[in-house]
């Protein structure tokens, strides 16, 4: 008889309700907005993407007429005026449905309108009664919207992957703080990945949303929450991510590359309400929401000295961490994953260090205050977090 405990938890599934992959997948919306009665759809367009190609022309064609508006004035971090103004727009547009188009601040912005549609939101205030809070115990706050919402289609063109998750992340420039937002309502329902249109998406960006996804993957991996299903998930993420990054960093035509990154970033993600991400994602978001640093150059800069800080409490996926990136980048896995991650980034030409970043030292107390309460924060591997911590990590990653 064996002595050996049998699997036993629990696994939670985001209402997400189709993915569609592949080239030219963008342009077959409109049986899905069909299908889900939308007839006036709000674009949420990156205003990046938006110079490069009429948005306005190629979804009106992909969604079979069905644009009723179209919002390019997004900023990254998604700050409370910029919520709040494309909310009115939608109201205006008389929105039925919202499709977003671009990276992860124009998905995070679409989710926010949706919830604003909702709840009658119409100020920062009204807002702010929606956001996680963290208590210093740990203990998570997280109101509950329970009113319907308006379907939700979004393609993206990069590897954030926040088209997966159920998280919104919003600042408050008032604080210079990011807040989370929580709800399984806030996953779109569906989701277009298409290379071809990828391909608009700077290279530099690419790549470091590539390693925004490698950061999901490695967290994912070392989470104290961590399930059979996500491991599985992540570790295929990371050997699919680090194998294609850097061909589709250097071609932006090779198409073939770019969807095996794409499917690698949603891998990653798979899964978050499990085990939730860690300190490299907590951080993250204080040096976003605080300084305006994208999350792609944060988890550059932070994930390798964040592994190193939680060396003793994750040895083991440290281990396979190590052994996929010496499969996939040919270096030894004995130099461990925190040096193998930071020579597969700078191979990328992105940076490795906090001070490249653009971030001084006098802003550490403040982001170190803020990181604390931060719900992925709480949820590292290890005792609990104070404030002189992250200092500390701050100081290594600088």
């Amino acid at each position: 008889m064996t002595t050996q405990t049998p699997l036993a938890g629990r696994f939670d599934v985001l209402p997400l309700e189709s993915v569609l992959f592949g080239p030219g997948v963008s342009g077959s919306l409109a049986v899905e907005c069909a299908k889900r009665s939308v007839r006036r759809l709000f674009v949420v367009a990156s205003p990046s993407l938006a110079r490069q190609i009429d948005v306005r022309e190629r979804f009106a064609a992909a969604t079979g007429g069905r644009v009723a508006a179209v919002f390019t004035g997004g900023r990254p971090h998604v700050p409370h005026d910029v919520v709040l103004a494309a909310t009115r727009a939608a109201r205006e547009a008389g929105a039925d449905g919202v499709l977003s188009v671009g990276g992860g601040s124009a998905i995070d912005l679409a989710k926010a309108v949706v919830l604003c549609l909702a709840e009658g939101i119409d100020s920062a205030a009204a807002l702010l009664r929606w956001k996680v809070v963290v208590s210093p115990s740990g203990t998570k706050q997280s109101p509950v919207t329970t009113a319907p919402k308006v379907p939700h289609f979004t393609v993206s063109t990069t590897l954030s992957a926040g088209e997966f998750t159920h998280i919104i992340g919003i600042t408050d420039t008032t604080r210079g703080a990011k807040d989370l937002y929580l709800s399984p309502d806030f996953v779109p329902r569906v989701v277009a990945l298409d290379p071809g249109l990828a391909a608009h998406t700077p290279r530099s960006l690419w790549a470091s949303t590539g390693i925004k996804a490698v950061d999901h993957a490695v967290e994912t991996l070392c989470s104290p929450r961590a399930q059979p299903v996500t491991d599985a998930l992540a570790a295929d993420a990371l050997r699919r991510l680090t194998r294609h990054l850097p061909a589709s960093v250097r071609d932006a035509g090779d198409l073939h590359a770019a969807g095996q990154c794409q499917l690698g970033a949603w891998q990653s993600i798979f899964g978050v309400t499990n085990v939730s991400l860690g300190l490299s994602h907590g951080i993250a978001h204080q040096l976003g929401g605080r300084l305006g640093v994208a999350h792609g150059v944060a988890s550059c800069v932070l994930l390798p000295t964040v592994l190193e800080h939680h060396a003793e409490h994750t040895r083991g996926p440290q281990r396979l961490i190590a052994d996929i990136l010496a499969e996939t980048t040919g270096h030894p896995a004995g130099l461990g994953a925190p040096e193998l991650l930071r020579r597969f980034i700078a191979g990328l030409r992105l940076p490795t260090g906090l001070r490249e970043a653009g971030v001084g030292r006098e802003e550490f107390p403040a982001i170190a205050r803020h990181t604390v309460g931060d719900l992925m924060a709480a949820a590292a591997p290890g005792p609990a977090l104070g404030t002189d911590d992250v200092e500390k990590i701050l100081g290594r990653a600088w």
